[in-house]
């Protein structure tokens, strides 16, 4: 489900509960390490190793998801579906995938956290 799908209310707890989960994850030194990793993009490599060093970069960061801030991604979907952290472990492979892909393209989400942090970095 999407932010945007949720009432005032309803987003508002779900921001409330998901934060301090996006906050371990993005203040963890091997994760901001991996992202922070500069791809060189600059066209002179052919589409196939654009997709290489794109998968690459995932095979990078899933374990450090699944392994070290399974919980936290557990969290965050369960609260962004309205389901149990459970539920979200027992739930088919496919389905969770699915629920990620849908998260990480929820524009409101993600614009409502890059704003925070540009605030936060921008504050006195």
């Amino acid at each position: 489900m999407k932010l945007s799908q949720l009432t005032t209310d309803g987003a508002a707890d779900a921001l409330c509960i998901i934060a301090p989960h996006i906050y371990n994850i993005t203040s963890d030194s091997k994760v901001i390490e991996s992202v922070s990793k500069k791809m060189n993009l600059d066209g002179t490599e052919k589409l196939y190793g654009k997709y290489v060093l794109l998968a690459g970069r995932i095979v990078e960061i899933l374990p450090l998801l699944l392994k070290d801030h399974r919980d936290d991604v557990y969290g965050i979907l369960s609260v962004l579906n309205q389901c149990t952290v459970k539920e979200v472990a027992a739930q088919n492979i496919m389905e969770t995938i699915r629920q990620v892909r849908e998260a990480v393209q929820d524009k409101e989400l993600i614009d409502f956290f890059k704003s925070s942090v540009s605030t936060a970095q921008n504050a006195p």
